[in-house]
């Protein structure tokens, strides 16, 4: 792209296919600046000069963003927002801004980890009430059985129900509200409209579009749902609902990080009870513990965000509690490109810089890390993954 766009919408297009998810610095550039003079900035061939808010600031300064502009100018070279929103028409979709009548207020508890914009397939998102219903992948019959109950007395009493999509307790929820008469249910997607995950749901996101419900991206319709990309959408799930409720989770699972979001913004936190056996109920047990508020059925939902005293003031429990394997064992850089790397054919470290939205140098500085420990190789085609290791499972070319 040769100039900046001057289009908000074209604007804030850009930048979700420049900027990861919850960059802080982006939104700091975008606040400082404003966008023709931010995007300029991100284009140049080198960091230019900040102003002194930003070059003194608490985020480390100018070489923060110095650092930023090395994982930023890689993607804002190819960045082609008018070709992304042409794509995201063709699926029937629409580009939200926070300038927007239907863009959720509750986002903006966010900051400046607030998404540069939402894209959205189906009914406007409105600013109605919605609660997150998360939980473990790897569910029960018991988990299952309560988020369905759950998500379908929620959307009775007129509640949004908001999860990620996923199997297990994520898509038992949007099932209970989609069996609700009129019941609404938003996902919120770690992956591009266009790539929406699982595969396996589509028939179950056609339902939920046709009932009025909508389906949530905050990157380009061809981008992936790279693994750190759904920690990071957990922050939305977490502020779209007034109140975040987990079903069933264990020690490690990733809607322990949505609880602790939800409580960050001073959202009400609940979590169902397991039996105490039960290693798929670790997470809520441990969520009980540190002041979570116990939640059986929909009516404690209801009784939870219909009071004014908030829940739960303690911080949540981030870390793993049992130690990483394989990949989730790597340094964060090494673990980010090793995702980004194709499975089974090899690519160039510039494919590696746009995929993984890391600096040249981090990149090569990984790829030698992994190269000595026996991860990776480098060849003539350029740079693949060695047999033996974890992988990632989904596709790996979605930047190119």
């Amino acid at each position: 792209m040769s100039a900046p766009p001057e289009d908000p919408r074209l604007a804030c297009a850009w930048w979700c296919a420049v900027a990861e998810p919850g960059d802080a610095h982006a939104s700091a550039l975008r606040a400082a600046l404003g966008d023709p003079a931010a995007i300029e900035w991100a284009l140049r061939p080198e960091p230019g000069p900040l102003p002194d808010g930003l070059a003194r600031d608490g985020r480390g300064g100018s070489r923060r963003f110095e650092e930023a502009w090395a994982r930023w100018n890689p993607r804002a070279l190819v960045a082609d927002p008018l070709g992304d929103l042409e794509a995201l028409e063709r699926l029937g979709g629409r580009i939200v801004i926070p300038q927007d009548a239907e863009w959720p207020a509750s986002l903006d508890d966010l900051g400046g980890l607030r998404p540069h914009a939402l894209w959205a397939l189906g009914a406007p998102v409105g600013g109605g009430d919605a609660v997150a219903v998360v939980g473990s992948r790897a569910a029960t019959d018991y988990g299952e059985h309560v988020a369905a109950d759950m998500g379908l007395e929620l959307a009775e009493q007129g509640i949004d129900v908001v999860s990620g999509g996923a199997f297990g307790i994520d898509s038992a929820a949007h099932r209970g509200a989609l069996a609700a008469r009129g019941g609404r249910t938003r996902a919120v997607m770690a992956g591009g409209l266009g790539r929406l995950y699982p595969a396996a749901h589509a028939d179950l996101y056609d339902r939920m579009v046709a009932a009025g419900g909508t389906i949530l991206s905050e990157v380009p319709p061809s981008w992936r749902p790279a693994k750190w990309r759904f920690i990071g959408r957990n922050r939305v799930i977490a502020a779209m609902g007034s109140a975040t409720v987990v079903v069933e989770a264990s020690e490690r699972s990733g809607a322990l990080s949505t609880a602790r979001r939800a409580m960050e913004l001073g959202r009400h936190v609940g979590a169902v009870p397991g039996p105490v056996t039960s290693g798929s109920s670790r997470g809520c047990h441990l969520l009980l513990r540190q002041g979570a508020a116990l939640v059986r059925d929909a009516r404690d939902v209801m009784e939870l965000i219909s009071s004014f005293a908030l829940i739960g003031q303690e911080p949540v429990p981030g870390a793993p509690v049992a130690g990483d394997r394989g990949s989730d064992a790597l340094p964060t850089g090494q673990r980010r490109v090793w995702e980004a790397l194709p499975a089974r054919r090899a690519t160039s470290v510039d494919r590696l810089i746009r995929a993984s939205g890391m600096s040249q140098r981090d990149v090569l500085s990984a790829l030698g890390r992994l190269e000595v420990e026996g991860w990776v190789e480098s060849g003539p085609s350029g740079w693949a993954r060695l047999p033996g290791h974890g992988a990632y499972h989904g596709r790996h070319d979605d930047v190119t």
